[in-house]
């Protein structure tokens, strides 16, 4: 079975988040990196039950970074949908 696109996106926020340790990561960076929509991502990613941290500065946000470093595990696999007839 494949990765979905949502999934492969997920795990290349999960990436770049990792990389940057405690550092936030932009949304302009992460779309530098090729990942759309990176707001919608992150949010999954929450849903998901991972530890995102929004950092702002005077109100602005700076980035986003993950909390607990690398033991997070990697986002659960979303099952398919199947649609009626």
């Amino acid at each position: 079975m494949t990765n979905t696109t949502g999934q492969q996106r997920q795990e290349a926020v999960l990436r770049v988040l990792r990389e940057a340790g405690e550092r936030p990561v932009s949304l302009v960076e992460l779309r530098g990196r090729g990942i759309p929509n990176p707001a919608s991502v992150i949010y999954e990613l929450e849903l998901a039950g991972l530890p995102i941290d929004r950092m702002h500065r005077h109100g602005r946000l700076l980035g986003v970074r993950l909390l607990a470093g690398d033991d997070n595990p990697p986002p659960p696999a979303k099952r398919g949908r199947r649609l009626g007839r």
